[in-house]
């Protein structure tokens, strides 16, 4: 039988190999093509696009991985079934599941090489892809990898707890703000009171604002319900540190799984975006997972289909799967990330579907 389960492995890995490239090959074909106007937009030298690709190539395979190897398992227990390997392997009294045992643990595998490819190589490959776009074939010259990590110093945004803060300028160094317009708010949202000031900085008390004019709103002590005092400085209770700008620039694809996690305690501090972070990071975590998953479906598929299951019923299959994986996770995660569905959840939702859909087709295999 061990002779049969490294036939069954070494079959697995030829239409692997098989199909990895024809779904990379395809996916950079429909990319180039529709991102053909960017790249013929200033004239770049066509090395630049090479390397761009080059750069995206651990991005893309991560994304085709689980496709490829849904693939891969239908399409090697197909070949079983046509030369009745199966048939063998059932009259021999072997159980299915053990059969089918190193299968699985390529697939646990799998799940561990798509974890580290995600968090450790495709994160830096996606900044210096980034700055091959940047600076070579949209001619900036000025971009570094550096400025991936970049953020906005103009026109300045920030949610914090229950206040918003901006300002036209600030300066990283300096952690100083400029033109600044601070606006606190009480119950159901509505607001209490606003600061406008000439500038200010962010330091270990606070924000703290120099020339400032105060508004209060439905204040008591006021006939109109409006109030207005100056002041030289006034501290208020916002603490934020350089960190919290970085993390509020940058996509997932720029981040590993560590940087989310340090995310983490700056969104719960300020209390701002925490939904989005945490779907983040455990998106890092529930993607990979799903190449175990698909391993057992494909597995649990191929041996209900049987002689039936060649390469265009194999394919047909193993679209519709990744298709519905896709809908459903980019539903639960766009739901996580705006806060209506719990982040965990968002993120493992599709993982739950297909696990339970897995298990139920592969505890009666045998």
């Amino acid at each position: 039988m061990k002779i049969l389960q490294k036939y069954l492995i070494s079959e697995f890995f030829k239409y692997f190999a098989i199909t990895i490239v024809s779904l990379i090959f395809f996916y950079i074909t429909v990319d180039f093509i529709s991102n053909i106007g960017a790249f013929t937009k200033h004239s770049p030298e066509f090395q630049y696009i090479i390397i761009y690709y080059f750069y995206k190539l651990p991005e893309i395979t991560y994304r085709v991985l689980p496709l490829s190897i849904l693939l891969s398992a239908l399409l090697s227990i197909s070949f079983f079934n046509k030369n009745n390997e199966i048939t063998a392997v059932k009259s021999s009294g072997l159980s299915m599941l053990k059969f089918f045992a190193p299968l699985i643990a390529v697939g646990a595998l799998m799940s561990i090489f798509a974890f580290t490819l995600s968090n450790f190589v495709a994160v830096r490959s996606n900044v210096l892809r980034r700055t091959v776009m940047q600076k070579y074939i949209n001619k900036n010259k000025s971009y570094t990898a550096g400025s991936v990590y970049n953020y906005m110093t103009k026109n300045v945004f920030i949610h914090y707890k229950k206040s918003i803060v901006t300002a036209e300028v600030m300066n990283p160094k300096s952690k100083k703000i400029k033109h600044v317009n601070v606006y606190v708010f009480g119950g159901n949202f509505t607001l209490a009171k606003r600061y406008i000031a000439e500038a200010g900085r962010f330091g270990r008390k606070g924000l703290m604002l120099a020339g400032v004019q105060e508004d209060t709103f439905n204040a008591k002590t006021a006939k109109e319900g409006f109030t207005q005092k100056y002041f030289k400085t006034f501290i208020i209770p916002i603490y934020l540190n350089l960190s919290f700008f970085k993390s509020y620039t940058l996509r997932p694809e720029f981040l590993s799984i560590i940087s989310l996690y340090k995310m983490i305690g700056v969104a719960e501090k300020s209390e701002s975006g925490l939904s989005y972070v945490l779907t983040s990071y455990y998106s890092k975590l529930s993607f990979p997972v799903i190449n175990l998953i698909l391993v057992l479906i494909g597995i649990s598929v191929g041996l209900m289909l049987g002689e039936k299951g060649n390469s265009p019923v194999s394919i047909g299959i193993s679209i519709v799967f990744a298709f519905t994986w896709w809908v459903v996770n980019s539903i639960a995660i766009s739901l996580g990330e705006s806060a209506q569905l719990n982040p965990l959840l968002a993120a493992f939702m599709a993982d739950i579907i297909f696990l339970s859909f897995a298990l139920y087709l592969i505890l009666d295999i045998d």
